[in-house]
Parts: structure tokens; C-alpha cells; sequence
């Protein structure tokens, strides 16, 4: 069960670094400065990075919930007997 929890770090630790460069991408286009075609890359991929933070951040709370009910589960069946 320990391999959910750490799964479950890694997802995190990838939708933080998405998440960052969410952020970096987003000041880019702030910049005046950019071609039409620069924009609709930056525009892209953010679109594309949002959907991954998201999608990485869910998986790994997923797995944590998932963790700690089948850990709570075990506990239990050994303090009831079943």
C-alpha cells in the first residue's frame, strides 16, 4: 500500500511543476511583444498544461482517498474480527 502513497507524491509533484509552468507561460503572454503565431503556441500549451495540472493533481488525490479507506478497511476488520 506504501506504492499508493508514493504514487500518489509523484502525481502531486507533477502537477506542481505544471502548475509553475502554468504560471511562467501565462506571464509570457503578457508580453506585447509576441508574434501572432507565439501567442497561439503559448495559448496551447496552456490549454494543454491546465488539463494536465488538473488531471495530475485528481489522480493523486485519488490515490491518497484510496490509500487511506483500504488502510481505514484493514484497520478495521482487524480490530471487528472480520
Amino acid at each position: 500500500m506504501a506504492d499508493m502513497l508514493e504514487l500518489s507524491y509523484q502525481y502531486r509533484i507533477s502537477g506542481l511543476a505544471c502548475k509553475n509552468r502554468l504560471k511562467e507561460l501565462k506571464a509570457k503572454l503578457e508580453n506585447d511583444n509576441l508574434r501572432q503565431e507565439e501567442i497561439i503556441e503559448l495559448r496551447r500549451s496552456v490549454t494543454m498544461l491546465t488539463a494536465m495540472t488538473r488531471d495530475c493533481l485528481a489522480t493523486s488525490n485519488y490515490l491518497k482517498r484510496y490509500h487511506e479507506r483500504r488502510e481505514w478497511l484493514e484497520r478495521h476488520r482487524k480490530e471487528t474480527g472480520v
